[in-house]
């Protein structure tokens, strides 16, 4: 039998028989590719891929609290009431500035220049009695606990005023009734008074 070969060397037909059709055999199917995580256009292809990732979900603006109300008792001259325990003072509306001098021995017929003082600070409402007793006068009604006001002249001399002793029915008066209001110490002097113990 002779068999017939191509110039090649291998059987012709690729070895099958004359006569017989001949399908090719497709090749197995490769699995589709997986999407990638974001889509990349192609003028985009060399950059960052970081700038295509889905934006994250910004945090909520916090919302501020109420602002807490605070009445206008809350602070004097600009500075915050004093709180005890949690428990806020509020101070009251008008003041009257005082210069209590603390010299007992103060003789108002020699000339002084620096008197010894402190700058104090009392509701223009509070009465003249309620005054001389923060100031150290005890409880009771004793005559002779009282207040001086002083007038300064200049030079280092001084005069004294109007007096207000404890028991009076002037210190049953306001310090607005007696002309010691809130404009002493601000648009007007402040009042000079000697406190003393003795009639």
């Amino acid at each position: 039998m002779q068999h017939f070969r191509t110039i090649s060397g291998e059987p012709p037909n690729g070895g099958v028989p004359p006569g017989t059709a001949f399908y090719p055999v497709p090749a197995p199917a490769q699995p589709a590719a997986s999407p990638p995580p974001y889509c990349v256009h192609p003028w985009y292809a060399y950059a960052d891929p970081r700038m295509f990732l889905p934006l994250q979900q910004a945090p909520p603006v916090p919302v501020p609290a109420p602002a807490r109300w605070t009445p206008p008792g809350a602070n004097l001259l600009g500075q915050p009431a004093p709180s005890f325990d949690g428990v806020e003072y509020l101070f009251p509306k008008d003041h009257t500035l005082f210069h209590v001098i603390w010299d007992r021995y103060m003789e108002l017929d020699k000339p002084i220049d620096h008197p010894g003082f402190d700058a104090r600070m009392f509701p223009s409402g509070l009465t003249v009695k309620d005054l001389i007793q923060r100031l150290g006068a005890p409880d009771d009604d004793d005559s002779k606990y009282g207040v001086t006001e002083v007038h300064e002249l200049g030079d280092g001399r001084w005069t004294a005023g109007q007096t207000i002793l404890l028991n009076s029915d002037y210190a049953k008066k306001t310090l607005r009734d007696i002309g010691w209001d809130e404009t002493r110490g601000f648009s007007n002097k402040p009042v000079w008074i000697k406190v003393h113990t003795e009639q």
